[in-house]
């Protein structure tokens, strides 16, 4: 499921899924920043058919907090 969630990112992103890892971090990766945020949730939430709550974003600090949250 890690690199299905991966390329779902990358993706969105549209970068190559080899850019990216689980540790890439938010706002410090040049392309994932509050807008990109936002579509990532939703490809990932068709995706996965999961709802994440938009309160629970604000603790996120790498692609490893997203996939946890994808998770639950």
């Amino acid at each position: 499921m890690e690199e299905k969630f991966l390329q779902v990112v990358a993706d969105t992103m549209d970068v190559d899924v080899s850019e990216i890892s689980m540790e890439t971090a938010y706002k410090e990766y040049e392309v994932w920043d509050s807008m990109m945020m936002m579509s990532i949730l939703m490809d990932l939430e068709d995706e996965f058919d999961v709802s994440i709550p938009i309160e629970k974003i604000a603790g996120v600090k790498t692609l490893a907090d997203l996939y946890a949250l994808v998770q639950e």
